[in-house]
This record gives C-alpha cells, sequence and structure tokens, in this order.
C-alpha cells in the first residue's frame, strides 16, 4: 500500500519537479561525497601530523642528547625545554592534545588520540625508554669531568637513545601503515559509494527515460497513423499526471476531435454531394424549361404581331366601311329631298327617277363591298377569338409570368366578341338595305311605266328612303363602335406585345442565371466530389 502510494506520488509530480527532485537528490550525494572527501582530506592531514610529530621525536632524542653533551661540556644549553616537547608530545601522541608542530614560528594544532592499541602501546613503550633516557643523561650530567664512570654512563644514554629512536622510528612505521590503511578503506568506500551512486543515477535515469521516452514514442506512433489515415487507433494509456500525461491527455482529445470532424466533414461531404447534384439536376430542368419558356414566347410574340397586322388592317378597312356607310347616308339623304322635290315637281319625275336608279345601283355595289369587308371582319374576329385562346393557354402555361398577357388575352377576347356582334348587326342591316335596293330598283322600273302612280309611289319611296336612311345612319353608328373597338384592339395587342417583349428578356435573364447556377452547381458538384477523395484516406 505505502509502495503504491509512493508510486502514485511519484507519478502525479510534473516533470520539472521531478528533474528538480532527481538534480536535488545527485546534489546531496554529491555534497555527501566532497564532506566526505574533505573529511578524508583532513584525516590524511591530522595523520600526516601525527607520522611527523612521531618521526619528529627521533630528531628531538638526538637533540637531547647533544644538549646533554654540550651541558657537560660546560655550554649552556636548556635540556629540560627539549624533554618537556618529546614529553608533551609523546602524550599528546598517545592520548591526543594540543601540541607545538612548528619549533620556529610556535604554532600549535590539536593531535587525535592514537588510533590504536598496537600504537598506544610502543608510545607507552617510548616514555618509559624516555624516562629511562633522562634518568641516565641525569646521571651522566652528576658525574665530574674525571669521574671513570662518565663514559659508562654517556655509553649507556646513547643506547637509550638509540633504542628511542628505534621506537619511535617504529611508531612512525606503525603510524604510516594505519594512515595507508585508512586512506586504502576511504578510497575503496569511495569506489563503493561512487558505484552506488552511479548504478542508482543509471536506474533513475532508466525510470525516467523510460516514463518519458516510451509515451512519447507511443503517441509518435499514433501520430504517424493518424498522418496516414488510421483513425481507428486505440486511446494512449494515460501513466502519470505530469507534462506527459497532459501530452497524452490532449493526444487523446486530439484523436476524438479529429475523428468527430472528419465523420461531420464526411457526412457534410455526402450531404454536399447529394444538394450539388439536386441543384445541378434541377437547374439543368429549370434551364431546358426556360429555353422552352423562350421558344413559346417567341412564337406567342410572331402570332401577337401577325395579330397585330391584322388588326390594323381591320381598322384600316372598318375605316373605309365607315366612309362607304357615309356617303350611303349622305346619298340617302339627297333621295330624300330627291323624291319630296317629286311630290312638289312630277314633271321631272323620270329624271330623278333615271338619278334614283343610278345611286340604287352605286349604293348595291357598295353594299356588297361592305359585306365583303364585314365577313372580312368577321373572320378576322374569329381569328382574334382562336388567338385570344391559345394566348390565355400560354398564359397559364407562364404563370405569375404570363398574369399580364392572361388579362391582355381575356381583353382581345371580349373585343373579337363585340366585333363578331357589331359584325352580326352590320351583316343583318345590309340585308335590309340589299332588301330595299331590290325593291327601290323594282319600284324605278315600275314607275318608268307607271308615271301616273309617281305620286302615290314617290310617297311610298320618301318613306322607304327614310327608312334606308335610317339604317344606314345605323349602320354608319355600328361602324363607328367597330372602328373604336378595332383601335382598342390594337392598342391591346400593343401591350400585348409589349408585355411579350418583357417576358422574353425575363426569359432571357431567367436563362442566364439559370446557366450560372448550373455552372455552380457544377463546381459545386466538383469541390464535394473531390473533398469527398481527400476524405477517403482516413479510416474511420
Amino acid at each position: 500500500m505505502v509502495k503504491t502510494a509512493h508510486r502514485s506520488w511519484w507519478k502525479n509530480l510534473k516533470l520539472r519537479r521531478k528533474f528538480s527532485t532527481v538534480s536535488l537528490g545527485f546534489t546531496l550525494v554529491l555534497a555527501g561525497l566532497i564532506a566526505f572527501n574533505v573529511m578524508v582530506l583532513r584525516s590524511q592531514s591530522q595523520n600526516s601530523v601525527v607520522t611527523d610529530m612521531a618521526g619528529r621525536q627521533r630528531m628531538l632524542s638526538q637533540k637531547f642528547a647533544k644538549e646533554v653533551l654540550l651541558l657537560g661540556n660546560g655550554v649552556a644549553v636548556d635540556h629540560q625545554a627539549t624533554l618537556r616537547l618529546m614529553r608533551d608530545s609523546l602524550a599528546a601522541l598517545m592520548e591526543g592534545g594540543e601540541v607545538v608542530i612548528n619549533l620556529d614560528t610556535g604554532a600549535r594544532a590539536d593531535l587525535p588520540p592514537a588510533p590504536s592499541q598496537e600504537i598506544r602501546a610502543k608510545l607507552a613503550e617510548q616514555a618509559t625508554l624516555l624516562r629511562q633516557y633522562d634518568a641516565s643523561a641525569t646521571g651522566l650530567l652528576a658525574l665530574g669531568a674525571g669521574d671513570v664512570r662518565r663514559a659508562e654512563k654517556l655509553k649507556e644514554m646513547l643506547v637509550l637513545q638509540a633504542q628511542l629512536s628505534d621506537t619511535a622510528e617504529a611508531a612512525v612505521k606503525m603510524l604510516s601503515f594505519h594512515a595507508d590503511s585508512s586512506i586504502r578503506a576511504m578510497i575503496g568506500l569511495e569506489i563503493i559509494v561512487g558505484l552506488i551512486c552511479a548504478l542508482s543515477g543509471l536506474v533513475v535515469s532508466s525510470l525516467i527515460g523510460r516514463q518519458i521516452a516510451d509515451p512519447l514514442a507511443a503517441c509518435a506512433e499514433a501520430a504517424r497513423k493518424i498522418a496516414e489515415g488510421d483513425l481507428r487507433i486505440e486511446p494512449l494509456e494515460i501513466s502519470s499526471s505530469d507534462e506527459i500525461g497532459m501530452l497524452q491527455e490532449a493526444f487523446d482529445e486530439m484523436l476524438k476531435s479529429q475523428r468527430d470532424i472528419a465523420l461531420q466533414t464526411r457526412s457534410a461531404c455526402d450531404a454536399l454531394t447529394a444538394a450539388a447534384a439536386a441543384i445541378l439536376s434541377s437547374a439543368q430542368e429549370q434551364a431546358a424549361g426556360t429555353k422552352q419558356q423562350a421558344a413559346a414566347v417567341q412564337e406567342i410574340t410572331t402570332t401577337v404581331e401577325e395579330i397585330s397586322l391584322s388588326g390594323k388592317q381591320v381598322a384600316e378597312r372598318s375605316r373605309q366601311v365607315a366612309g362607304t356607310a357615309e356617303a350611303v347616308a349622305t346619298s340617302g339623304n339627297a333621295g330624300l329631298h330627291a323624291v319630296r322635290d317629286a311630290s312638289q315637281g312630277m314633271e321631272a319625275i323620270r329624271e330623278q327617277t333615271e338619278t334614283v336608279a343610278e345611286n340604287i345601283i352605286t349604293l348595291s355595289e357598295r353594299t356588297q363591298a361592305v359585306g365583303e369587308i364585314i365577313a372580312t371582319v368577321n373572320e378576322i374576329a374569329e381569328q382574334s377569338n382562336l388567338v385570344a385562346l391559345n394566348a390565355a393557354i400560354e398564359a397559364a402555361d407562364a404563370r405569375e409570368q404570363g398574369r399580364r398577357f392572361s388579362v391582355v388575352a381575356g381583353e382581345i377576347k371580349n373585343l373579337a366578341d363585340q366585333a363578331k356582334e357589331a359584325t352580326a348587326q352590320v351583316r343583318g342591316i345590309l340585308e335590309q338595305t340589299q332588301k330595299g335596293i331590290n325593291t327601290s330598283v323594282m319600284l324605278t322600273e315600275e314607275a318608268l311605266k307607271r308615271v301616273e302612280l309617281g305620286r302615290e309611289k314617290s310617297t311610298m319611296s320618301e318613306h322607304v328612303i327614310r327608312q334606308m336612311a335610317d339604317n344606314i345612319q345605323e349602320s354608319v353608328h355600328a361602324f363607328q363602335q367597330i372602328v373604336g373597338a378595332t383601335n382598342q384592339q390594337q392598342i391591346g395587342l400593343e401591350q400585348v406585345t409589349q408585355a411579350l417583349h418583357e417576358i422574353r428578356q425575363a426569359s432571357q435573364q431567367t436563362a442566364q442565371t439559370t446557366a450560372q447556377l448550373e455552372k455552380a452547381s457544377l463546381d459545386l458538384s466538383q469541390l464535394g466530389q473531390k473533398l469527398s477523395r481527400t476524405l477517403e484516406k482516413y479510416r474511420l
């Protein structure tokens, strides 16, 4: 449980904290090694001082012997100071303590106690020899110059000095050997500690490197598969909460977002392709319908222009008929005056009757011309009615754009119906007029034979001519109505022609817009296909 908690604590650390922790650990280890080396060096320095002090005992013993000899020869020297220095140095070597290490400057230093029992025993042996050496020197100094025992004492002192030097030499060797052993042990310990630190560093570096390199390698492999278009890979396993774990989590989020974007893009691309195909099909159908509509409008325009031309001809002939009717009316009035004059003077009845016969013949011819014009107007009215029916059918196909055209077509049909009714009326009038003319001819022929009955017949002629004048006047009014209706029909046809031209222009503009829409739909379809090919490399 503790191990798991420790591992969890380590995985929750950020990389910066991990590297800082590792660096701090190696710094502490390095500081420990440095402290250990300082301690070793200081111990080595103390061992050097101790060895030097132990070796100095030989020099001091020799100096003491020399001072004793000089003092025995009467030279004043302080051999007790050298003896005290030897005793103090030997006591410091054995038990530790402060001692003078430089005879010239008087510098002092603390020495550690003897490091081993063997060295302590050797130093104790040296202390014993030093006491014997001091006693022998004291005995030598106590003898007089001519004393025969002086030589023996001197020899004894020199033997003790040699033993003391040998003991000091042995102590120096033992101290040197101990110092060398300590140095070798410390070197071995340093080597072991260094190896442990190196192995620890390798292990820690390997663990940290594995914690960093393995997730990065997994991320790199996943990125390579994504670059190849494989979005079916499994999400990365998040192994820590540091920057590598954050990178793995962000990579998983990126993979999920990339997969969602690819799916949405593929769906949108399919929808775009389908919509583009539908738009393209609609645009093509609309373009075909617009072309057909433009052709139909062109045909209707041509038909309406022909109707307009026919209407102009009808109007012209109607004016001619109106003029003829006015002339007939004038002739009827003249005949009426002639009958009145015949009533007043029967003498000129024959001449008047011949004049009337000629006028009646002329009127008959004009009436026949009017009948032909009326037949033409009736035919034009029937054609206008047929054209109006066709125009209404085309306007129904044109829907909104043909609404105005439908109104004009209805107006044309109404005018055609009015013209047809007026023609029927005029035809009835002309039939009556023709009957009257025939009667007038017969009366004129009979008048030539029956002059004696002229008065009676002239009265009848007056009545008939008055009726004929009224009928002719009515014909004039009817023809004036026909002319007005024809003018209205002409205006309506011009409006229809103008509306058809506008419809044609609108159809052309619609055709251009449809062509642009068709081109844009084709481009959009090609773009959708290109996008689909691009998305095919992603495997979802």
